[in-house]
């Protein structure tokens, strides 16, 4: 990351961040139905060689709205590097992301609507741009999405452009409102502002996602991934089963009867009832722990089966490093208790550490290195 979270807090401290620079932008790109952030990770999205940016939405520090060709951005970034100027954005990382990779810009300092609302409202609300801005009792959010699916810029009408331009440039001056409400407790339904004390620890957890330095090794990405497919294969050929029918609840019902256990059932939120064969279950995490071996590896059998999270982390991994640096995504109070959570399909915090039983699990770990 560009310069230390310390040398940040003076910015805070000395200056006041109200008196940096605030530019709020608003990022407007080509997608499909196959090339979209429904598809792919955040990170996949703005690295894939069919990125494009339509343009930007910038509210300027004296409130001055404009469209921004690319080059027109580019040329803003170019004068903003040299500036104390802090970044107003919804969502940060993916504009952040998109600023650093394909503009070769980064602020002095990062604001977050999305982690501010998650402070102010709580984690568990919905605070999507427009969800948030609700909150508030501010207008809706006004981009026309459905001009621009499946069209390159040069393919849309110039009418269209400009709706397009018009609805990025609303969004942008409602990121700043709610910014504002949030930061100085300008409405009731912020008794209490965001805490000026947790900026830099905002603007950190964005910078390793949109600033990342981690290199991956893909040996070790690779040997994780086939040690975890090995593993499965010799589990199921020691159970002479197959993962086709240990996802059949049917039919793993019948084989914890065979062994004498009385598969559990639960009820569902819609008052259904189904087995209780979810990992989270405690008839689950009890079968894992049992004291008959063969329930035991049944069950360990069932989940690996269920589920390839590990081998998709090294995936995911792999894949990204090929790309470049591995950006770390963490979602800034995303816990009820304000932790950070985990975000863009994968969680940094709760990679596998090594097993003395099973070596391999921490090869995750191991294959995150310094650059």
């Amino acid at each position: 990351m560009r310069g230390s979270m310390a040398a940040r807090r003076r910015i805070l401290t000395s200056t006041g961040f109200l008196q940096m620079k605030i530019i709020t932008a608003d990022v407007e790109t080509y997608f499909d139905s196959e090339y979209s952030l429904k598809k792919l990770t955040t990170e996949e999205y703005v690295r894939d060689p069919r990125f494009e940016c339509h343009g930007w939405a910038v509210r300027h520090d004296d409130g001055r709205m404009s469209w921004e060709s690319p080059d027109g951005f580019k040329e803003c970034c170019e004068v903003w590097q040299t500036e104390d100027v802090a970044m107003l954005c919804h969502h940060a990382h993916f504009d952040g992301l998109i600023m650093s990779y394909h503009f070769d810009f980064r602020p002095k300092l990062w604001l977050d609507t999305l982690s501010m609302g998650r402070v102010c409202f709580g984690a568990d609300k919905r605070l999507g741009l427009d969800a948030l801005a609700g909150h508030f009792g501010l207008a809706s959010k006004s981009v026309p999405y459905h001009l621009f699916q499946g069209k390159h810029w040069h393919e849309i009408p110039a009418a269209d452009q400009h709706l397009i331009a018009e609805g990025a440039i609303h969004d942008a001056e409602l990121t700043w409102q709610c910014a504002q409400y949030m930061l100085a407790s300008g409405h009731p339904a912020v008794p209490y502002p965001f805490p000026s004390s947790e900026i830099p620890v905002v603007d950190a957890t964005i910078r390793m996602f949109t600033e990342p330095s981690l290199v991956g090794d893909l040996d070790l990405l690779g040997q994780a991934w086939s040690a975890e497919q090995r593993a499965k294969q010799d589990l199921f050929r020691e159970l002479r089963v197959t993962g086709a029918d240990l996802r059949k609840d049917a039919v793993f019902a019948t084989m914890l009867e065979t062994l004498g256990i009385e598969p559990q059932k639960k009820t569902t939120a819609k008052d259904n009832e189904k087995y209780a064969f979810a990992k989270s279950d405690w008839f689950m995490q009890d079968l894992i722990t049992h004291a008959d071996e063969r329930v035991a590896l049944l069950a360990e059998a069932r989940l690996k089966a269920q589920s390839s999270i590990y081998q998709t982390r090294a995936e995911r991994l792999g894949f990204a490093a090929t790309r470049g640096p591995l950006p770390v995504y963490l979602a800034y109070a995303a816990a009820h208790t304000r932790r950070w959570g985990g975000g863009d399909r994968m969680n940094w915090q709760n990679f596998p550490r090594s097993d003395p039983a099973k070596p391999e699990k921490g090869a995750l770990r191991r294959a995150v290195k310094a650059p």
